[in-house]
């Protein structure tokens, strides 16, 4: 029934060792048709994926709409075993607390059904659990010295995961903690918990598509307009042009292997008017660096599949490892720009995108990506010659649609939203950088310029990753 609703689920199965989640998941899974699940399990001990942010794994494993995603342990795993090997100071862990918490709201507010279990065993049942792996050689292996190492560990761990339980619960994202003492009393309360939660699911999905439909209505933004503070200089010097772009691309060159040696991620986002000079930039910034240091990613419609997931999935998929640049020619922003002057989302989703967005940007900055954000701006009338320019070119032509004249009719909608973007995501971490581009010539040199600088404040402030 859920699967007919469109629901999707994502169940999180956390617990000690010995607590039995494989035998129980394997349980659970064996009542349900193969085709409306998948299955992630986490293990701390690979290495790959630590050169990207926390949640990147969990992004990538995230359940498609009318499907069940199984967590075979999940990102508070991670955490706490990296308190507990000495990686995490106890004052490092509330940020983290406080990041996964975002990622399962914002999972939530998208219609996802969040079913967070902690499976608990006695001390001395574990250890007898322990025991009789190892009784077994073809078990033994199961059992590591990491194993009876968090054994004695038992108690200040049990702690810890209270505490991260008291700050991690909600009424919507609730923790169930089950006694694994008895397997097939466990067994059942598993059932009857899922059962429970996705019986609640159902019925608040038959209430919404039971509400009647009303047409969102235009919000205006009455803030600041830092759109039309913006200054253009006049025409830049082609000799004058080509000798500054030979030495910008001479030190990105060398600043990029540097970020490369010390592992940094770059995330570089391109948004602007239609026309407003997006590819020309990208293009002079790579030619002075190696292609193995980065990828673009051109961001168009979303697929079916994507429309499928959040909207950020496509993205989060996206991001760079340590070491390496993703260039993104548009990107998360169509959220609230285009998707919102056009009414591809609704009021209550484009708002809230704001704070989804900077969370996001934040779980990136804390684990030391820099994130660089470029919004290229030109005047309506430098737009219309541009759009002609390409009209009458026959090896530009394909750059110019007719949603490109459609969009040009909502200029004034389309400048209200960028308002309202820069005003709501512009954070001391991952700031926008308003880059006038009337001249073509002196935006690539700006952006060049700011990618420079703010790749040495990053070199400055380098730190490893702890998780």
């Amino acid at each position: 029934e859920a699967k007919d609703l469109d629901i999707p689920t994502l169940v999180m199965i956390e617990g000690l060792d010995a607590s039995e989640k494989g035998l129980l998941l394997n349980q659970v899974l064996l009542e349900i048709d193969a085709r409306c699940y998948n299955v992630y399990s986490t293990h701390a001990s690979h290495k790959q994926l630590r050169a990207y942010p926390l949640l990147w794994r969990f992004w990538n494993n995230t359940p498609q709409r009318g499907l069940i995603q199984f967590y075979d342990r999940g990102p508070y795993y991670l955490v706490l075993d990296a308190w507990a090997e000495g990686k995490l100071h106890e004052d490092e862990l509330d940020p983290y607390w406080e990041h996964i918490r975002n990622f399962e709201k914002q999972l939530s507010d998208d219609g996802v059904e969040v079913i967070k279990l902690f499976l608990t065993v006695p001390k001395k049942e574990q250890a007898r659990r322990f025991e009789k792996l190892e009784d077994n050689s073809k078990t033994a292996w199961r059992v590591t010295p990491k194993d009876w190492r968090r054994h004695r560990q038992y108690k200040p761990y049990m702690e810890k995961v209270e505490e991260m339980i008291s700050k991690t619960d909600s009424p919507r994202r609730k923790w169930k903690v089950i006694d694994t003492n008895d397997i097939r009393e466990t067994t059942i309360e598993l059932y009857l918990t899922i059962i429970e939660r996705l019986e609640a699911a159902i019925d608040r999905k038959k209430a919404k598509n039971a509400e009647p439909k009303t047409p969102s209505i235009w919000i205006p933004f009455t803030g600041k307009d830092q759109l039309a503070e913006v200054k253009f200089k006049k025409p830049m010097d082609r000799v004058e042009y080509k000798q500054t772009l030979k030495l910008r691309q001479e030190r990105i060159h060398e600043i990029v292997h540097e970020i490369h040696s010390s592992k940094i991620p770059v995330v570089m986002v391109y948004c602007g008017w239609d026309a407003a000079g997006k590819g020309g930039c990208i293009k002079r910034l790579v030619q002075g660096i190696d292609p193995r240091a980065y990828s673009v990613n051109p961001i168009g419609a979303p697929t079916r599949d994507e429309l499928r997931q959040h909207y950020l999935w496509r993205f989060w998929k996206e991001f760079p490892q340590r070491g390496r640049i993703k260039i993104f020619d548009r990107s998360w922003y169509g959220r609230v720009l285009v998707e919102r002057v056009e009414g591809l989302c609704s009021n209550d989703e484009w708002q809230r995108a704001y704070r989804e967005i900077n969370q996001m940007e934040a779980h990136l900055a804390d684990y030391g990506t820099v994130v660089i954000k470029f919004w290229l701006h030109i005047d309506k009338d430098t737009q219309e010659e541009r759009f002609e320019a390409r009209k009458s070119n026959p090896f530009k032509q394909w750059k110019i649609t007719d949603e490109d004249w459609r969009n040009r009719k909502k200029w004034d909608l389309y400048a209200e939203a960028v308002n309202e973007m820069i005003k709501k995501t512009d954070k001391p971490h991952t700031p926008w950088n308003i880059i006038p581009s009337v001249c073509k010539m002196r935006a690539r040199i700006q952006t060049i310029d700011i990618t420079i600088k703010r790749m040495e404040q990053a070199l400055k402030k380098y730190r490893k990753a702890r998780l």
